[in-house]
C-alpha cells in the first residue's frame, strides 16, 4: 500500500522541473569540484556537506507538489480523521521526497564520485546526512499549522541546513579529527528530529489554516 502511493508520488513530482533541477545540480557540482584542492579529505568533506545541503534545497522543492500541496487541501486530515497512523505518513512522504531528490541528484553525486573518489563510508555518510534532512523537513512541515508561514519555514530549514554545514566543516578545519566532525554533525541532526518528532502529534498535523 505504502510502495503504491510512494509510487504515484513520484511519478507526479518528477517532471520536467526534475530534470532541469538534474542539470542545474550537475552544473553546480562541475563548477564547484574544479575549485576542489586535488583528493584531500577536506575537499571531499566539503563537496559532500554540499550535495547534502542541495539535497535539502531540491526535498523542500519536491514536497511543494506533494507534502504541502496534500496538506494544504486537507488531504492529510481527511485521512488522520480515517484511522491513517503519523508513521504511515511519514514512510510515505520520506520515501518519496527522498528517493526523488536523490535519483534527481544522482549524475551530480556519480560525477563526484568520480571526480574525488570517494569511497562507501563516504557516500553512507552522505546518504544519512540527506535521509535525516528530508525526516526534518518532512516533520516540520506536518506540524506546520498555518500555511501562509510557510516560504518563512523553507528558508529558517535552508539556514538551518547552511548552519550545520558550517559549524561541521569549522569543526574538521580546527581539528581535524574526522571522526569529531561525523559525531558533531549527526549529534545535531538527530537531536533536531528528535526533538520535531516528540512535538508531533495527530492534532497539531490536523489543523491546517491560512
Amino acid at each position: 500500500m505504502v510502495l503504491k502511493l510512494i509510487g504515484l508520488d513520484l511519478k507526479k513530482i518528477l517532471d520536467k522541473n526534475a530534470l532541469l533541477m538534474a542539470f542545474f545540480g550537475l552544473l553546480f557540482t562541475f563548477i564547484s569540484s574544479t575549485s576542489l584542492k586535488g583528493d584531500s579529505s577536506l575537499s571531499r568533506l566539503m563537496g559532500l556537506e554540499g550535495l547534502a545541503f542541495l539535497f535539502l534545497i531540491f526535498g523542500l522543492e519536491f514536497s511543494k507538489a506533494s507534502l504541502q500541496e496534500d496538506k494544504a487541501k486537507k488531504k492529510i486530515e481527511f485521512v488522520l480523521a480515517n484511522g491513517v497512523g503519523i508513521k504511515f505518513l511519514v514512510i510515505k512522504y520520506f520515501g518519496a521526497i527522498y528517493l526523488a531528490s536523490l535519483i534527481t541528484l544522482l549524475p551530480a553525486l556519480i560525477f563526484f564520485a568520480f571526480k574525488t573518489r570517494i569511497g562507501v563510508p563516504e557516500i553512507f555518510n552522505f546518504l544519512l546526512t540527506s535521509g535525516l534532512y528530508t525526516n526534518f523537513l518532512i516533520l516540520k512541515i506536518l506540524n506546520t499549522e498555518n500555511m501562509n508561514k510557510m516560504a518563512g519555514l523553507q528558508n529558517k530549514i535552508i539556514l538551518l541546513g547552511v548552519l550545520i554545514l558550517m559549524v561541521s566543516i569549522n569543526i574538521y578545519i580546527f581539528t581535524s579529527v574526522i571522526k569529531l566532525y561525523l559525531i558533531s554533525k549527526f549529534l545535531i541532526l538527530f537531536s533536531i528530529n528528535i526533538f520535531v518528532a516528540l512535538r508531533t502529534n495527530k492534532e497539531r498535523i490536523g489543523v491546517t489554516y491560512f
